[in-house]
C-alpha cells in the first residue's frame, strides 16, 4: 500500500475550502484514503503549521481548531510522526533554502512515501518525492483503467 505524507496546506484546502478545484480534489484524495487504498501520514509540524495558520490568520476559535486537529487524527489508518532530524534538517534547510519547518518535515517521511503537497517549494528538495493531489488521483485511476483492460 502507497504511503502518502499529507503536508499542512492539504489540511488546510480541505478544511477551509477557500480554493474549490484544490477542495474538490483533496476530497476526493481523502475519500480513497478512507477506503483504505493508501496509508495515510502527516507529523506534529503539520499540526503545528495549521495550528498557526487557523488560530492567527484566519481567526478560527481554539475549540474549531482542535476540531479539525481532531478530525486529522481519526483519519482511517492516520500515523502521526513525531520524530525529527535536526542535523538533516538544517542541512537541508542549507542546501535548498526553504522553509525550517519544511525542511524538519522532509525528514519525517517514510522510505517509499510520497509527500502530498501544493507547496512547491518542496519540489527543490531532490530527496523528496512529492506530488499534488490531482497527480496521485490520475495516477490511480489509469492504474484502475489499466486494470479493468486486462
Amino acid at each position: 500500500m502507497k504511503k502518502l505524507f499529507l503536508d499542512t496546506n492539504i489540511f488546510l484546502r480541505f478544511f477551509l475550502r477557500d480554493e474549490e478545484s484544490q477542495y474538490q480534489n483533496v476530497l476526493k484524495l481523502l475519500s480513497v484514503i478512507e477506503e483504505g487504498k493508501f496509508k495515510p501520514y502527516t507529523s506534529s509540524i503539520v499540526f503545528l503549521e495549521l495550528n498557526y495558520v487557523l488560530r492567527n490568520i484566519y481567526k478560527l476559535s481554539v475549540s474549531e481548531t482542535v476540531g479539525h486537529l481532531e478530525a486529522i487524527e481519526k483519519m482511517r489508518g492516520m500515523t502521526v510522526i513525531e520524530k525529527t532530524d535536526s542535523i538533516k534538517a538544517i542541512n537541508l534547510y542549507k542546501k535548498y533554502r526553504i522553509k525550517l519547518g519544511d525542511c524538519f518535515i522532509t525528514t519525517q517521511l517514510k522510505k517509499g512515501s510520497v509527500l502530498v503537497t501544493y507547496d512547491e517549494d518542496f519540489g527543490k528538495v531532490k530527496e523528496v518525492e512529492c506530488q499534488n493531489p490531482e497527480i496521485i488521483l490520475k495516477k490511480l485511476q489509469l492504474k484502475r483503467v489499466s486494470t479493468n483492460s486486462t
